[in-house]
Parts: structure tokens; sequence; C-alpha cells
């Protein structure tokens, strides 16, 4: 029986200080509904220096690019005012850490996760109906001219909180990562 990935103590050390990061920002959001800069901007760091540690330039590059690739996803979001800062910086500290390819699974399963927290919430404010509504007027006012221009509400915003969202979808995504490893599909 050969092995065909070993992980290496720095990469056990990365995983688990991904996990700790999510576990304080998870804490954080749910409790103050803020994820704060001096838990991100650490992870962000640390990101960068295990993964050039462990892979040289390599590293670097996949840490930086997962960096870049988690950032700037948010940002457009960010900038819409559709979620917070440190929505972002969050999503970029697991770019770093993981690296890339693994932040678009973060990414990909983040954003399941927040649609089924969003739709819960609409259900459990009973708001379904009148959001359904009203993203019906927006989307018809910028389509067509029948129905007259409707901007979005902000104050009547239903909020999320997608730092929750990201947390279990990056958690998501390291599960099924370990689940898809080229060990389990040899069976090994």
């Amino acid at each position: 029986m050969k092995i065909l990935f070993a992980a290496s103590p720095l990469s056990i050390v990365t995983d688990v200080l991904a996990i700790l990061l999510l576990g304080l920002c998870a804490y954080w959001d749910l409790r103050y509904r803020k994820i704060p800069n001096w838990a991100t901007l650490p992870g962000i760091v640390l990101g960068l220096g295990m993964n050039t540690l462990q892979h040289g330039w390599g590293g670097i590059k996949a840490s930086g690019l997962g960096l870049l690739i988690g950032f700037g996803a948010l940002l457009v979001l960010f900038v819409l005012s559709w979620m917070g800062g440190g929505d972002v910086k969050l999503m970029a500290a697991v770019g770093a850490l993981k690296g890339y390819p693994f932040v678009l699974s973060a990414l990909f399963y983040s954003l399941i996760v927040g649609v089924v927290i969003g739709v819960i919430m609409l259900i459990w404010k009973r708001r379904t109906l009148r959001t359904f509504k009203n993203l019906f007027m927006v989307v018809g006012s910028r389509v067509t001219r029948l129905v007259p221009k409707q901007d979005i509400d902000r104050e009547q915003a239903q909020k999320i909180p997608f730092g929750l969202a990201i947390i279990l979808g990056t958690l998501w995504a390291m599960i099924m990562g370990y689940a898809w490893s080229p060990i389990t599909l040899a069976g090994l």
C-alpha cells in the first residue's frame, strides 16, 4: 500500500489556524455582528507566511492569488453596500491561508450557505412574500418602463450574517476537499 499524499506538519498547522480563525470570527459575527480586523489581518499575514515556508515561491503565488480572489470577489458586494468590510477581509484571509484554487470552493459553498441562511431568515421573519414582491418591482423597474422606478430601501432590507456563511462554506469546502482527496479516490 503506497501513500500518495501525506500532510506535512505545516499544512496541518495552517488548517488548524484557519479553523481557529473561523471559530473566532463566527463567535464575533454572531455576538457583535462585526468581524474584527485584529482577527482577519493576522490571518492574512500568517497565511502568506505559512504557505511561503511550506511551498516556497509556489506557496506565496497560491496564497497571494487566493488572497486576491477572496478579496476581489467580495469587494464588489462591499462597494454596493451589500456586505461589510469584515466579510471581505475574512474571505481574503481564507484565501491567504488556504490558497488558490481552494478559495474558489470556499466562495462557492459560502454563497450556497448564504442563500440558505437568507431564505431561512425570510421565512422565520415572515418577509418572504414582501421580499419577492419588492425584488420583482425593483428588477421590473430596471427592465421595463411599465413598472415605476423602484429602489431598495436599505433600512428595511433583511441583513444576513454573511460572515457566518463564509465560515460554514469554508468548513464545507475543507470537508469536501478532504473527502475527495487523491487518497480517498485511490481507495487507500
